[in-house]
């Protein structure tokens, strides 16, 4: 006999067999998702102005241990109590995205049903690269590829759309399509110079996880060719085309034009039509990082501002940034679908299957970084099929408006200034009491910002423009309303008091210690 069935230790009656009897029993989940949805219930009910609590991450962590069944000396089974201690936590060390004093990021509070599909999408998993694993993600994927196609005015047979974990990895991807598609030989022989030296032209506001491609694929950063901005902080096409001419007679070989539809910094939009108009020209790859603002597509009325984005090669949108799904998920579309599979060759037969079939040309594995992913493109096929995209185009539409009204606002007081006319849901501006200079109101952005952080109330940002920092305000929360942006100018206001009075001080007693 050459194998003998023996009792499973768990049959004991162990503490150890118990435990593990709980951790994976359905009666754990009941009562765990009893104390769970109370909590985030609560949560979603909550009308207090917050912002975000900073502990200090020694304390943070001595906490979080003593949260710990191994560190507290107990295999005990499951215990509600202890769960909704650490709910407790994971809230209080969470930025309130729901809350009208958030203003400082790109990521929004999510449909709470889409958070509760992620939750079954967790418990019944469908790994979304290759169909067998995953049939209704990879059906989802083709539905919002059609969608977006439709209005784009794209052919839907001839296009196509991959998702992945967020935008910096669909950049690469894409930038690594381009390389391919250019230099063809390099996935297998490595990057050759035969044409000349293979460069990437980048705006200077461009994200930074652009500027690590060259890098990684082998071009190396000397081959970043930076694109000077306008004082809308978009790539200045006057300046810029003469750039790119000079670079090219020296001998770049610039095979990837990467540009903006929402730029981190300021929300800028680049001018697509005119940048598409030299690429077409030149034969560079056109891609377009509109991970903010390429969900405009969704809007009659936002949508002509992405006018152009039909001529890029690819682009990419952040569905958990301005469709309001669960993150990471970010679309990345292809013009044309024979270039989608440029980015990778390989050979792997336990998961690739070149014979394509009724089945596989529904998969994305091949044209995906990514083997094992989730099936995030499921929560935003969800709030299609149970509300429809009219829904996510009335909010983002909601934020432009509020934003721009902020923008006028805060134009019209004497002691501010803002530093550029939105495009989408981010404006940045500077408070400028009297008798500072440039060098103190730089300074003076900067202690406002963690000033009203640390107060609690207000959760903004702040970014550098041309050398000074600035205040930056993102609006993602269809909430908040022009009374919270009066009540936010008025802490900035009280805040700036507090450090100037501060200031003083600190330079009497300068003074009197120099005496």
């Amino acid at each position: 006999m050459l194998y003998q069935k023996e009792e499973p230790i768990l049959n004991g009656q162990s503490s150890c067999a118990e435990n593990f009897r709980c951790a994976f029993s359905p009666a754990t989940f009941d009562l765990s998702a009893q104390v769970a949805i109370e909590k985030i219930s609560e949560l979603l009910r909550r009308e207090k102005i917050e912002g975000v609590t900073l502990e200090q991450p020694e304390d943070l962590m001595s906490e979080a241990r003593g949260l710990m069944t191994a560190h507290s000396g107990s295999d005990a089974p499951f215990d509600p109590e202890r769960f909704s201690k650490i709910i407790d936590l994971y809230f209080r060390t969470s930025i309130k995205v729901g809350s009208t004093g958030y203003m400082a990021r790109q990521f929004s509070s999510v449909f709470p049903v889409a958070a509760v599909f992620d939750m079954i999408t967790a418990i019944s998993p469908q790994p979304a690269s290759f169909y067998e694993a995953g049939q209704l993600a990879n059906v989802a994927d083709k539905i919002i590829a059609e969608e977006f196609a439709r209005r784009i005015g794209w052919d839907p047979d001839t296009c196509d759309m991959i998702t992945t974990s967020g935008g910096s990895l669909a950049n690469l991807t894409a930038v690594l399509a381009a390389r391919n598609d250019r230099l063809y030989a390099s996935w297998k022989t490595g990057v050759t110079r035969r044409n000349g030296t293979p460069a990437i032209a980048v705006g200077d506001d461009i994200h930074y996880s652009v500027c690590r491609v060259p890098g990684i694929i082998g071009i190396g950063q000397d081959n970043i060719i930076r694109l000077p901005l306008n004082d809308r902080r978009q790539i200045c096409v006057r300046r810029a085309i003469p750039i790119l001419r000079e670079a090219l007679a020296e001998g770049k070989d610039i095979f990837c034009l990467v540009i903006s539809a929402g730029t981190t910094p300021v929300g800028a939009i680049d001018p697509l039509e005119e940048l598409a108009d030299f690429a077409e020209e030149h034969g560079i790859w056109l891609h377009v990082d509109a991970a903010h603002c390429g969900a405009f597509l969704l809007s009659e009325r936002l949508r002509p501002r992405l006018r152009g984005i039909e001529r890029a090669d690819s682009f990419c949108i952040d569905a958990h940034k301005t469709l309001f799904v669960p993150a990471l998920c970010t679309l990345l579309f292809y013009r044309d679908r024979a270039k989608a599979r440029g980015a990778f060759s390989q050979e792997a037969s336990y998961v690739f299957d070149h014979h394509e079939n009724s089945m596989t040309r529904f998969e994305s594995g091949a044209k995906n970084f990514e083997c094992t992913k989730r099936p995030a493109i499921l929560n935003l096929w969800l709030i299609w099929a149970m509300f429809g995209p009219q829904v996510i185009a009335q909010k983002l539409e909601y934020l432009v408006d509020l934003t721009w009204d902020a923008y006028s606002y805060l134009s019209s007081l004497p002691d501010f200034a803002t530093v550029h006319e939105p495009e989408a849901n981010i404006l940045c501006f500077e408070y400028k009491p009297k008798g500072l200079d440039s060098i103190q109101i730089s300074e003076l952005q900067l202690a406002l910002r963690d000033a009203i952080r640390d107060g609690g109330r207000f959760f903004i940002s702040k970014v550098e423009i041309e050398g000074r920092n600035v205040l930056r305000i993102v609006m993602m929360n269809h909430e908040i309303e022009m009374d919270h942006i009066a009540a936010l100018i008025f802490e900035i206001r009280s805040r700036a008091a507090e450090i100037m009075k501060s200031w003083e001080v600190r330079a009497l007693d300068a003074t009197m210690v120099a005496q």
